[in-house]
């Protein structure tokens, strides 16, 4: 039994789909009875209903597990403290592997939430439990923030340089990998860095693919940083995260994102990973618009 926390967001559901197809039981720890029914429907074995800040309850959800993987809520100034009430529950729990869907980089001590979940990766280590930690750079998905902007306006828009190089992960390959390495033996103490891209990419890059995919034209547009945190897609966020957000994108205007390689993941996955582009041809089908070659 695996036992995945925040399980209800992209990142959960994409992992409870790929563990369900190798036929492994999952646990879905959620903190809602809708997203649990909601989860249970779509492959999860069964559910629990645990807050973060309730090791308690974190314990109870853990019990009978073999492996705890660990998804923390995004930019949340208790990620640490959360980390450790999930990592000294699967320990009171009896679990035998903590797993952690960290982040690329962790050393980055810029980005404020790369800070706390290195800090969280150091209390796995510490745990007494064998751990197994994932690094996943930014999901290639991340482009459905634009979607319409780019169809409609022809602008492929993020608040840093258009200039700056960043690595690439296709969401469907860091949930078939983490799927496997969760349901095979002799994995243990690894530290996995995931990238899908073979190299680094610029927006400008990014931006010619998303034109040749689409027929349409579309240009990289940097949009200032005030700007484009007061969009509506912020809106009614906590100051706090979107304070912890702030740092992530002023790294990314200074020194870009270009960490992993992606021979990690190709081994992983026993084939090559997903490539930008046919990301996008795959993107733009599933929204109706056909490719163009």
């Amino acid at each position: 039994m695996i036992a995945i926390t925040g399980a209800g967001g992209v990142t959960g559901r994409a992992l409870i789909a790929a563990l369900a197809a190798r036929g492994a039981a999952t646990r879905a720890v959620v903190t809602r009875e809708a997203s649990a029914a909601t989860l249970r429907a779509a492959g999860a074995t069964e559910s629990a209903l645990a807050a973060f800040a309730d090791r308690d309850a974190l314990t109870r959800a853990f019990n009978g597990a073999d492996t705890v993987f660990h998804i923390p809520p995004r930019m949340k100034p208790e990620e640490v403290a959360n980390g450790r009430n999930v990592i000294d529950a699967a320990v009171a729990a009896g679990v035998r592997v903590i797993a952690l869907h960290s982040v690329i980089t962790s050393q980055v001590t810029t980005i404020q939430f790369h800070n706390h979940k290195r800090q969280v990766e150091e209390m796995a280590m510490h745990s007494g439990l064998p751990w197994r930690i994932f690094q996943p750079t930014n999901y290639m998905q991340n482009v459905a923030w634009n979607w319409q902007r780019m169809i409609d306006a022809g602008e492929f828009v993020f608040p840093y340089s258009a200039d700056s190089l960043i690595s690439w992960l296709d969401l469907d390959d860091y949930a078939q990998a983490v799927a496997r390495v969760l349901t095979e033996p002799d994995w243990d103490y690894g530290v996995y860095e995931m990238a899908s891209a073979k190299a680094p990419l610029t927006r400008h890059q990014l931006a010619a693919i998303w034109s040749r995919v689409t027929g349409r034209a579309i240009r990289a547009v940097a949009m200032p940083l005030d700007a484009y945190m007061a969009l509506p897609h912020w809106a009614g966020r906590d100051p706090r995260e979107m304070a912890i957000l702030r740092t992530m994108f002023e790294e990314f205007d200074t020194h870009g994102a270009p960490g992993g390689n992606w021979r990690t993941l190709a081994m992983m996955l026993g084939r090559e990973p997903t490539q930008y582009e046919a990301f996008a041809r795959r993107f733009a089908q599933a929204r109706g618009l056909a490719s163009v070659d």
